[in-house]
């Protein structure tokens, strides 16, 4: 569970860049104001140019800052389902076990679209989202050939700190621009 966990965090890591321009946008904003403000008491802008500033980098803060606590809120959510998923899974027949009839149709409509008994008494299921995806082998084994193939590009950080590139995706050492002679 602690692999799929550290696996679902790097994906959402993925979005790192997005936030990060966000960020960057706040503070960017932020500094602004207070350039604004400095200029003002320098009585080198006016109050209605001062006005109309802050009323356009506030609007722009409301939307970054929206943006912003949306990502933190979805993650959050999504992390939440997908522990509930898995502790469901962890513990689905001693759940099932422990309930009556009622609650045992409850728990076969959280699990499953369909349910199959054959002739021979044999059972098939059709499982439910998201139990259809974390339970699929084919999924899974996919998901861990991904995740093995991720760990075989990654190189060690290339300087002392621990900071630095962790893809083999270097520039060659003449640079990106062309020689010149």
């Amino acid at each position: 569970m602690a692999e799929l966990h550290h696996e679902f965090d790097r994906l959402m890591s993925a979005e790192a860049d997005e936030l990060a321009q966000l960020t960057a946008n706040r503070d960017r904003l932020e500094h602004e104001q207070d350039r604004l403000m400095q200029a003002h008491y320098a009585d080198a802008i006016p109050l209605a140019v001062l006005k109309r500033e802050q009323d356009r980098i506030l609007g722009e803060l409301d939307q970054v800052t929206r943006r912003l606590d949306a990502h933190h809120g979805e993650y959050t959510d999504a992390r939440a389902h997908l522990d509930d998923a898995l502790n469901l899974l962890g513990n689905c027949a001693d759940i099932y076990a422990r309930c009556d009839d009622a609650n045992r149709r409850l728990c076969n409509q959280a699990f499953f679209t369909k349910v199959y008994v054959d002739e021979d008494d044999e059972l098939r299921v059709e499982n439910a989202r998201p139990f259809e995806m974390l339970l699929d082998p084919t999924v899974n084994a996919d998901a861990l050939t991904w995740a093995a193939d991720a760990d075989k590009a990654r190189t060690p950080a290339i300087d002392s700190v621990g900071q630095g590139s962790s893809l083999v995706r270097w520039v060659r050492l003449e640079g990106l621009e062309p020689p010149t002679f």
